[in-house]
């Protein structure tokens, strides 16, 4: 790993007001939506585009879908954004504080979705009644991470958040395939994927005057959420999402980052560096705590400080089985199957 003598080059750069844009780089508007959860925020953006009719918008992310957001949307689109239309919205991942409100602002304005197909699948199984996004399937996962019956029994309890959440879908989009480069404007926009927080995250990086769209993968000062999801148990979430990143060691030292979350900043490397540094001093703490057979559920109060709701608790144990399946697939830990049909892990 690289030695950085600095912090990241946060960039002095104005926060706008809600439904207001402020300029980040040459063709690029930051809008900032609040939302009523940590870290209070999502970054959406806007860029100057041009197709055969004249000129338009393309948008990045739709936010979550709350009355709030909806009205600084409607805000923007007939304060700053008008008097261009909108022709796309691309959508970094499926999440929905970045796709919450994607089919209700594409009948806003027309605009079409553009998005990987992994993450257009993965909503659409999270939205509707699939096997793969049943409860029943999360709550037999978790149990056998040590979960207690009654805490699976209340998440079975609550159905589906993310329909309950999200609302709608829409039923077609444009897919971006990995690498692709989209023009938008006169410049070429290469699409990076990344794995580990969502299956098939996208950004978006502009080598010419550089600009990279990083949605979740690169956030300035908290590290996004990894977690191994019950379609898929032994998964190394970690590990995935490790590799991922590497990826924008590639791109040019002066490269702007446009966060998800967060403020815009310079020192893609660094920030790479730093969280690689995270991981391995979360594994390592991991591993110290299992000197005993011991579950995912058993680490929470051990890794959480503070007092974790049933949602939290989701993200929470998906997160720690991730960095067990991490270190157990390494050799770092040895995975034990109890008689009770519980998984414990303990030091070699």
């Amino acid at each position: 790993m690289s030695e950085h003598p600095h912090a990241l080059e946060m960039l002095d750069l104005p926060r706008p007001a809600p439904g207001r844009l402020a300029p980040v780089a040459r063709g690029v508007y930051r809008l900032c939506m609040p939302v009523a959860f940590a870290p209070g925020h999502v970054n959406v953006w806007a860029i100057e585009d041009q197709d055969a009719d004249g000129p338009c918008w393309t948008l990045v992310d739709a936010g979550f879908p709350d009355d709030a957001t909806r009205a600084h949307w409607l805000q923007a689109l007939t304060g700053d954004l008008a008097g261009r239309p909108v022709r796309r919205i691309l959508i970094t991942h499926c999440h929905p504080d970045h796709f919450g409100l994607g089919d209700w602002l594409a009948q806003q304005t027309g605009g079409r979705i553009w998005m990987s197909l992994g993450e257009y699948l993965t909503a659409q199984a999270w939205f509707g009644d699939t096997p793969a996004s049943a409860m029943d399937l999360m709550a037999a996962f978790f149990r056998q991470h040590g979960l207690p019956p009654a805490q699976t029994e209340a998440m079975q309890r609550e159905g589906s958040r993310y329909r309950r959440t999200v609302g709608s879908l829409p039923t077609a989009m444009r897919r971006v395939l990995p690498g692709e480069v989209i023009t938008i404007g006169e410049d070429a926009w290469e699409a990076i994927v990344g794995h580990g927080h969502s299956p098939e995250h996208l950004s978006f990086y502009r080598a010419h005057d550089p600009v990279l769209i990083a949605g979740d993968m690169l956030l300035p000062t908290i590290s996004p959420n990894t977690p191994t999801l019950p379609f898929e148990p032994e998964t190394d979430a970690v590990a995935h999402y490790l590799d991922s990143i590497e990826r924008f060691r590639l791109l040019a030292a002066h490269t702007v980052v446009l966060p998800a979350h967060g403020d815009p900043y310079r020192g893609v490397g660094l920030r790479v560096d730093q969280l690689r540094l995270h991981h391995e001093k979360r594994l390592v703490q991991i591993a110290s705590l299992c000197e005993v057979p011991t579950t995912a559920f058993e680490l929470l109060p051990r890794l959480f400080k503070r007092e974790l709701d049933s949602f939290q608790t989701r993200f929470a144990m998906g997160e720690v089985i991730a960095h067990l399946n991490h270190l157990w697939q390494t050799g770092g830990l040895r995975r034990l199957h109890d008689t009770d049909g519980v998984f414990r892990f303990t030091q070699p």
